[in-house]
């Protein structure tokens, strides 16, 4: 993805996210062994487009999910998930998006999540 991203980056990710942070418009969850983290979790609460303009203008999108290889298919993902959604149901968030791989579509379709007719078009 190199030849996609800005020159600077990381330092933009770090000053956004700490502004997410502050706002208490995003937080991420870890699970850590031997004082590592092995999987990692990101919930955001988005304003956008055309959500903005609807009666309930917010919605929660779940983001940075990850689980180090050796750690895989122990139940982490689903612990995190589930974590997020407790924090989105503490802020009333309703809607809650995500964009999953094929591979983690059935955990997701255990928690609830619909398959959607989103599409998407890199040129």
């Amino acid at each position: 993805m190199e030849e996609i991203l800005r020159a600077d980056f990381v330092q933009e990710v770090e000053r956004t996210y700490k502004n997410l942070y502050q706002k208490e418009k995003a937080r991420h969850f870890v699970i850590e062994h031997n004082n590592e983290i092995i999987a990692c979790a990101g919930a955001f609460i988005k304003e956008d487009i055309p959500y903005c303009f609807y009666k309930e203008n917010q919605y929660g999108f779940i983001g940075d999910v990850y689980v180090e290889q050796p750690f895989r298919k122990q139940g982490h993902a689903r612990k995190l998930t589930n974590e997020v959604l407790g924090w989105f149901f503490e802020k009333e968030i309703k809607t809650i998006r995500l964009l999953a791989t094929d591979n983690a579509k059935k955990l997701y379709e255990s928690v609830g999540f619909k398959g959607t007719d989103q599409m998407i078009l890199h040129t």
